[in-house]
């Protein structure tokens, strides 16, 4: 009897060889690189959107401090130039008012501090002569902005540009303006002036 031929397909399968082995293993190791490095990327915008959300928005220096800001630069001295911070601290503690430190009045201006002291917007309102409720941020200021406004115009013009721009004014306008005058004069130490003999109507 013949013999018949052996089955090949039975026969093991060869290693590869060391170059193939090579070439797979790193064709691995880069696919695993390759997977590694794409959840890096991905993951990378995602942690800075995170952080950014994460950091504390700043805001502006708020109410109270751009109240504070405005009557330091409208609410001047009967010279023009502005009020200085000691020059502040010192009547608002003569007039018995607190004893606050420069540096406190500053935070309150920039707005890094946010909950005075009562007693220290008390000192502040009596030293630049507004109602208490003009650092209320529920309160609207517009009258009162107005009328510091008003002083100012005033402090700057002469008295003929004044008799000028008070024409056409109404009889209750031209009253707020002569208050104004009158406590101008007040701060100037000037003695209060005559009345004139006819009234306004």
């Amino acid at each position: 009897m013949s013999e018949k031929p052996a089955d090949r397909s039975r026969r093991p399968a060869r290693p590869p060889a060391d170059g193939q082995a090579g070439e797979q293993a790193g064709d691995q190791a880069g696919e695993r690189c390759d997977g590694q490095a794409g959840e890096r990327s991905d993951s990378a915008p995602q942690q800075q959107r995170q952080q950014e959300q994460q950091k504390p928005q700043r805001s502006g220096p708020g109410v109270l401090a751009e109240r504070i800001q405005y009557l330091f630069e409208h609410k001047r001295r009967p010279d023009g130039k502005r009020h200085s911070y000691r020059e502040v601290l010192a009547a608002i503690e003569a007039d018995g008012g607190p004893s606050m430190s420069v540096g406190y009045l500053s935070q309150l201006v920039t707005g890094v501090r946010t909950n005075p002291m009562l007693d220290a917007v008390q000192g502040l309102a009596r030293f630049f002569q507004v109602p208490l409720s003009y650092f209320d941020a529920h309160e609207k200021t517009v009258e009162t902005d107005e009328r510091i406004n008003l002083v100012d115009a005033l402090r700057h013009a002469g008295a003929q540009e004044i008799a000028m721009r008070a024409v056409g004014l109404s009889p209750q306008s031209i009253e707020m303006v002569v208050s104004v005058i009158d406590h101008l004069r007040s701060l100037q130490g000037l003695p209060p002036a005559e009345p004139a003999s006819g009234r306004i109507e």
